[in-house]
């Protein structure tokens, strides 16, 4: 498998429940998904869940599912809800949304 043609990788979509925002997931996840080579975005939603979606090398982005469920130190996850997603493959960075 080619690696460098984006049509090989995989996107999902994360809704993460618990004590998950005023506790760094944003920063941290920022950090995770930069590390993993992953591109996509981290964003608090009205509800108190954090919304995270990653894309990348099928591998990454199973690894970072796992980091996801963990979360930073301060964080209490309870409750992660995947969904696949089509990939953009205009996508060049993770970053984080603010309002």
């Amino acid at each position: 498998m080619n690696y460098d043609d984006k049509r090989d990788y995989v996107r999902v979509r994360a809704l993460v429940a618990g004590r998950v925002q005023h506790v760094g997931y944003r920063y941290w996840a920022c950090e995770q998904a930069e590390r993993l080579g992953l591109t996509g975005s981290v964003e608090n939603l009205s509800d108190g869940r954090v919304e995270v979606i990653f894309q990348g090398k099928p591998e990454m982005v199973e690894e970072m599912k796992k980091k996801v469920k963990r979360g930073p130190s301060m964080a209490l996850v309870r409750q992660v809800i995947f969904y696949n997603e089509r990939v953009k493959e205009d996508e060049t960075h993770f970053g984080s949304i603010y309002y």
